[in-house]
């Protein structure tokens, strides 16, 4: 489980970091699953190469998760040649709708460079016992087939090393994702 603590000056910097501090800094648990191409996504396999972004969303949000990669592709264009040193991750909590590809197509809709990964429920399971979230959906009485999921509204942030660094809430600007993730190594 993921325990949080908000610091006031973070990464060697008097300005503050823009999300929830996650002091001390924690290993982030295992996401293992594989893409729409069948390629396996392993996030232990990006220590040392580069800080990740992850957000666990679903494709029929109809407000955090759209507005989230919006952000992100800001963040991303900000970020300009120091963009390919952060790896952007949408995992999917809606296994019953999103499938590998539906993830994929919706991320990359927002820049092509975004990796949209779907679990089956059996993952997503231990996804939410591993990263110490739960999810939920919530049934339209007046249409049983139309749901939402309630999901984590943050962007973790895991450093090179592999460790959470901190958690972004929603609507943090573009400009305030670039400008910690060019703080956060």
């Amino acid at each position: 489980m993921i325990a949080t603590a908000v610091a006031g000056v973070a990464c060697g910097s008097d300005a503050p970091l823009h999300g929830v501090v996650v002091d001390p800094a924690q290993g982030a648990p295992r996401v293992r699953l594989t893409d729409a191409r069948g390629v396996p996504f392993d996030l232990d396999a990006e220590r040392g190469q580069r800080t990740v972004a992850l957000f666990f969303g679903y494709t029929h949000c109809p407000d955090v998760c759209p507005t989230t990669l919006a952000d992100w592709a800001r963040a991303r264009r900000a970020l300009g040649s120091g963009a390919s040193k952060v790896r952007w991750v949408f995992v999917s909590v809606d296994p019953q709708r999103d499938t590998p590809d539906v993830a994929a197509r919706y991320a990359q809709q927002f820049d092509s460079a975004f990796i949209g990964l779907a679990p089956t429920p059996a993952q997503l399971d231990t996804l939410q016992a591993t990263w110490g979230f739960t999810v939920a959906r919530e049934v339209d009485p007046a249409n049983p087939s139309a749901y939402a999921v309630s999901h984590p509204a943050g962007t973790f942030v895991i450093d090179r090393a592999g460790r959470i660094r901190e958690i972004l809430k929603a609507n943090t600007s573009g400009e305030d994702i670039a400008a910690d993730l060019r703080r956060i190594r």
